[in-house]
């Protein structure tokens, strides 16, 4: 039984995390997928992106790899071929087992294309609430029994509660009104599986590590699945989170080489119940070379898994021994989020969630 779903954005790194988990942990988990947008999306770059990644994911993944799949971050405007956009995204993904995603915040064609696409292919369908219905569900309560009522019986049905960010200050109130929601929902058999996700790690991590300095964040998304757990220990209930990366990062359309104008060297490393944050200073004025710094620390502790616990772990051994290529912004992240998942199933899979 699926245990575990991480949240992740169809980007380089990210889609390279999974490509090299182990094939056993891809059969883990069904992770969530976002299609990426930026500040000047158009309907070519939308179409070269999806089909860069079709092409590299039929190479390097089994064809019943299942895994949700939406476009949170893409406008209704957006085209393709003077079709809503979400029609061609599912067909461009067809060789998987893809779970189309409907939504309070989605247009009526959306959820229309996705629940005519799971009756079709899949059998399965997935309904995504965001953290801005949280405190208002009960307002938009017809809303959401209107949607589930055009799915049929034969559909398998999956709940995903999408908390983003999670920080100290609404933790409690993300308790209270998942909650809430659980208690309209539960024992109507709705849903076979519901997915509690979110992330600890802001947008902007500046004002929360600061420039060369090694911190330990508290895993707010384990704080909140395990008091959602506590009312409703079922087995339905799964976890979710952002791996290493914000929920809320969006692309900038500019030079990516300007990026080092203003970035700092960083490496998050997970345990259970938070994570090792090392931040280093300013890449273009002190170099790349802070990168193998930072894995030479993280190897160091005792709370590092070794190099053959997962490729991302390796990774990191091979860097703080002057293994390969420089470690950038960019190739940072694929290892990362990899080491990630594979910790998370191991630790799911022993019951320490």
């Amino acid at each position: 039984m699926i245990k575990y779903s991480p949240f992740i954005k169809m980007k380089m790194g990210e889609i390279v995390a999974l490509i090299n988990l182990r094939y056993e942990d891809r059969e883990k988990i069904i992770p969530l997928i976002d299609i990426p947008s930026d500040s000047k999306i158009t309907e070519e770059k939308l179409v070269k992106h999806i089909n860069q990644n079709v092409k590299k994911m039929e190479k390097n993944i089994e064809a019943n790899f299942s895994f949700y799949l939406d476009n949170y971050e893409i406008s209704d405007d957006v085209k393709i071929n003077n079709k809503h956009n979400y029609e061609f995204i599912l067909e461009s993904f067809k060789y998987f087992n893809i779970i189309p995603v409907i939504g309070l915040d989605r247009s009526k064609l959306h959820n229309k294309i996705a629940i005519k696409y799971a009756n079709k292919n899949i059998g399965k369908i997935a309904f995504r609430i965001s953290n801005e219905f949280f405190d208002s569900f009960l307002v938009y309560k017809n809303d959401f029994k209107e949607i589930i009522d055009l799915i049929s019986s034969n559909l398998h049905s999956t709940l995903l509660i999408d908390c983003r960010y999670i920080d100290d200050n609404n933790l409690d109130n993300y308790e209270k009104y998942i909650i809430g929601i659980l208690e309209e929902i539960i024992d109507k058999d709705i849903f076979m599986n519901i997915v509690i996700s979110g992330s600890s790690i802001p947008e902007n991590i500046k004002n929360t590590v600061k420039v060369d300095t090694n911190v330990y964040l508290n895993r707010n998304e384990v704080d909140l699945y395990k008091k959602i757990k506590l009312f409703y220990p079922i087995d339905k209930i799964i976890f979710g989170d952002y791996t290493v990366i914000s929920p809320d990062v969006f692309e900038l359309n500019i030079d990516p080489k300007l990026y080092l104008n203003f970035m700092t060297s960083k490496i998050i490393y997970s345990q259970l119940n938070s994570h090792y944050f090392t931040r280093g200073k300013n890449i273009k004025q002190y170099g790349f070379e802070q990168y193998i710094e930072q894995a030479k620390d993280i190897i160091r502790q005792s709370f590092y898994r070794t190099k053959e616990f997962s490729w991302g772990d390796k990774y990191l051994f091979d860097k703080a021994n002057y293994g390969g290529t420089n470690i950038t912004p960019a190739t940072i992240i694929g290892p990362t989020v990899n080491a990630h998942i594979a910790f998370m199933i191991d630790e799911i899979s022993k019951g320490s969630l």
